[in-house]
């Protein structure tokens, strides 16, 4: 682990690894993603929708790939990587969830300025790696970020309802004129606190400036949004008893009606 990258994680918000992934990885990697991409276009039955969001390439956002696409989960596994996030987050990481993110063409594709997961604040911290797929410059959409931001904890926000990046913090909330951008060539990584400040520009290359996107959360809650949880990191048997001791026969009951609707949800989604 660069000796820097965990001080300009928590001093900053943000760390870039460079070269984390060889050139041949990377390739792989885009070829198979721009052939999702592709495939989304079509508008095609997406059989997985049941258990992940369905794809937005209206926006340039396609959802819960690692686990529809095992071409893409090494990426997620980075050794690398996770030493970075382990050594905030703990010994055990979970993948909260992931994504493709990338500006088609043509198409209204910015970002404004944002956190990730805002209106979740009461769920344990997470980190997110982007990992550049073809070179990211500002000519191409290179995301913009405010160093320092992510010490502000939550800011104030709105949603506008029907967009993919929907949750957006008031203009009022930070001054932006701090922002930097956050080149990075491809097989390089970016890492970053959830809270930190970040959007991206509208522009118009014939680059997609592809990018696959992974959060990780501890073990302060094993949970997801959509699917399953994947263990990224440790999960051993004595960290389990270390994170959650309690006896099972000792634990509360969930109400009647929790119950009744977790077993609707798993029929229904067994049909």
């Amino acid at each position: 682990m660069p000796k820097h990258a965990k001080l300009d994680l928590v001093e900053n918000g943000f760390t870039i690894l460079e070269g984390v992934y060889s050139a041949e990885e990377v390739a792989a990697a885009r070829t198979l993603i721009v052939r999702v991409i592709e495939y989304a276009e079509r508008g095609l039955e997406d059989p997985f929708d049941r258990y992940y969001l369905p794809h937005r390439s209206d926006q340039g956002v396609l959802y819960d790939v690692v686990q529809r696409h095992p071409g893409l989960w090494q990426l997620a596994r980075s050794p690398q990587v996770l030493d970075i996030v382990a050594s905030v987050l703990g010994d055990d990481v979970l993948m909260y969830e992931n994504s493709v993110v990338y500006k088609p063409k043509g198409k209204r594709n910015s970002v404004p300025f944002h956190q990730d997961f805002i209106s979740r604040p009461d769920e344990p911290l997470k980190l997110i790696a982007w990992t550049a797929l073809e070179p990211v410059t500002v000519a191409s959409g290179a995301m913009k970020v405010i160093p320092g931001s992510h010490r502000n904890g939550f800011l104030p926000w709105h949603r506008v309802k029907g967009e993919t990046h929907h949750d957006r913090i008031n203009e009022s909330a930070m001054p932006t004129d701090t922002a930097v951008y956050a080149e990075l060539e491809p097989g390089d990584v970016l890492i970053f606190n959830q809270l930190l400040v970040h959007g991206s520009d509208e522009v118009h290359t014939d680059s997609l400036r592809v990018a696959l996107r992974v959060s990780y959360q501890g073990f302060g809650s094993v949970e997801t949004p959509r699917g399953t949880p994947l263990v990224m990191r440790g999960g051993d048997p004595e960290h389990l008893a270390t994170h959650f001791p309690r006896r099972a026969a000792d634990l509360p009951r969930s109400p009647l009606w929790k119950r009744i609707a977790h077993l609707v949800g798993r029929r229904l989604t067994s049909l």
